[in-house]
């Protein structure tokens, strides 16, 4: 279900007619959509996800979803697309959004983050997408995305 919600966004903006905001709530769907709108492109099970223990990545002003690695753990999906957007949001500002490297890189260990799999160059970075993916709403995340991407 989750697969085929995300990956219709892509179509949704070209075939469906848009459906008053207050109507819907906000979700993950909604986050990428509007990625899209902003210029940004989505990738569902691209070339990029032929790693199995990669489950998204943001490559330039594009976010690839691996559905197929997470093997129908919709919660791992909605929680890659909450990582890979926060991305998005780094790179507007040009770095972390805090400025508290260390507590954050706590506060996404207290939230599961163990930094495997990552070069240390760039913990800081995934410390804190993990840490807004598992703390933040898609709401929030977009408000984050208009505050650095659209000033």
């Amino acid at each position: 279900m989750i697969k085929s919600l995300i990956a219709a966004v892509a179509l949704s903006t070209l075939c469906i007619p848009q459906v008053n905001a207050a109507q819907q709530p906000f979700d993950e769907a909604a986050l990428l959509e509007y990625h899209q709108q902003l210029g940004g492109r989505v990738y569902i099970d691209s070339s990029t996800c032929d790693n199995p223990n990669v489950m998204g990545m943001k490559q330039g002003v594009s976010i690839h979803i691996c559905f197929e690695n997470a093997q129908g753990n919709d919660e791992e999906i909605l929680d890659t697309v909450r990582h890979e957007v926060w991305h998005m949001v780094q790179a507007c500002k040009g770095g972390p959004v805090t400025s508290d490297q260390v507590s954050i890189m706590g506060e996404a260990y207290a939230k599961g983050w163990t930094g495997q799999g990552y070069d240390p160059d760039v913990w800081h970075l995934e410390a804190e997408a993990h840490f807004a993916a598992a703390s933040f709403t898609p709401q929030e995340i977009k408000n984050a995305l208009q505050r650095f991407c659209l000033n």
